[in-house]
């Protein structure tokens, strides 16, 4: 077992930043405020213009376990994955530039996956939607403490995890570097500013065998309003389309995509996530032309995919009920209305596109 006697951190934590001056401190504050000591922080700039570079720099002056990697332009993904490259530490802990953890975040961590030799712990978190400066939305996501006693017992719950969005994003989460290592894991795959974290978490997930919850809510971020995110862009459906697959993937693997439980959750998720696709075609900021609307929406409605979600998809908000008719039958024209409609609904601030409709 790991210990603080050790010259190697107990813990790496990697941030990826790209313009964050705002939040960064005190990301980096709740870290070095960690009652477990044996930590380092590896902070990955891809080419800020603010500040960032700036306020992590003279932060890593006077504390020597951080450290600032300037990756200009490298992407996202491609930053997250530089960072796990210069980690040492036994276990890995992703950190989102808006985000803080409470001061035994990492203690509770890591003495859940000594106590139970977990290969993956997982804490609960809080993400709060600001806009104008006022706190808009805040949710919590997070279960009670629990071992799952073995590998099938894991697999036949996940879905649970997954439909409380604790399984979809690495933060907020104790792993192994050396499995993440032995895997080959990696969060860029082809294209450096697309964060699949879905997909690194499907890698990971695929053959684990100990996972364990702390049942705390640990983690907190926070993420621009709706209306302040960047437009829709084809990549987001192509994400989607991508994610869905990896997801499907992972649960034949398991030998559960006849589970009705388990795909009812995937099917249901990716409609919604597919009715914001939809909608974002209609942004002002989506670059899209009329005809290129047109074409794009005919080809999400009408794929076997997207009608068999709709049939058996247990839609919550009004837009998606909506959505539901044309795409089962295919109707791109009067889902291309429905669309537009749905449009400008979200105009008045629902939520913005992220992977599988979450992202920390």
């Amino acid at each position: 077992m790991p210990s603080t006697m050790h010259r190697e951190p107990v813990v790496s934590i990697v941030i990826a930043t790209r313009g964050d001056a705002a939040t960064i401190r005190r990301a980096l504050e709740s870290i070095q405020n960690q009652t477990l000591r044996s930590h380092e922080t590896i902070v990955v700039d891809d080419g800020s213009t603010d500040g960032t570079p700036g306020i992590v720099d003279n932060m890593a002056q006077r504390d020597l376990t951080i450290s600032l990697v300037q990756a200009d332009g490298c992407g996202l993904a491609a930053a997250l994955d530089l960072g796990m490259s210069r980690a040492r530490g036994h276990y890995l802990v992703f950190f989102d530039a808006s985000g803080w953890a409470n001061p035994d975040m990492l203690a509770d961590l890591v003495g859940a996956a000594e106590e139970s030799s977990l290969e993956l712990a997982i804490a609960g978190f809080s993400a709060t939607v600001v806009g104008d400066g006022r706190r808009q939305e805040s949710i919590e996501a997070n279960q009670p403490a629990y071992v799952f006693p073995t590998q099938h017992d894991f697999r036949a719950g996940a879905w649970q995890l997954f439909e409380g969005n604790l399984l979809s994003s690495p933060c907020a989460k104790l792993f192994l570097r050396s499995r993440v290592e032995g895997l080959g894991l990696s969060f860029a795959d082809g294209d450096g500013d697309c964060t699949d974290a879905l997909s690194f978490m499907a890698g990971y997930v695929r053959d684990v065998e100990r996972v364990g919850l702390t049942g705390h809510a640990h983690y907190h971020v926070e993420s621009r309003s709706p209306q302040r995110l960047p437009g829709f862009s084809v990549r987001d459906y192509r994400a989607l389309e991508r994610q869905y697959g990896t997801l499907v993937g992972v649960y034949h693997h398991w030998g559960l995509d006849g589970d009705p439980t388990s795909m009812g959750l995937i099917q249901n998720r990716y409609f919604e996530c597919l009715v914001d696709c939809v909608a974002g075609v209609f942004s002002d900021r989506s670059g899209l032309s009329a005809a290129e609307r047109r074409r794009l929406v005919g080809e999400m409605v009408s794929s076997d995919r997207a009608r068999l979600a709709a049939d058996v998809a247990r839609p919550r908000g009004m837009g998606a009920k909506a959505m539901q008719g044309p795409i089962r039958s295919g109707n791109a024209g009067l889902a291309y209305t429905e669309g537009f409609l749905a449009s400008f609904m979200k105009r008045g601030g629902e939520r913005g596109l992220g992977p599988f409709c979450t992202s920390l």
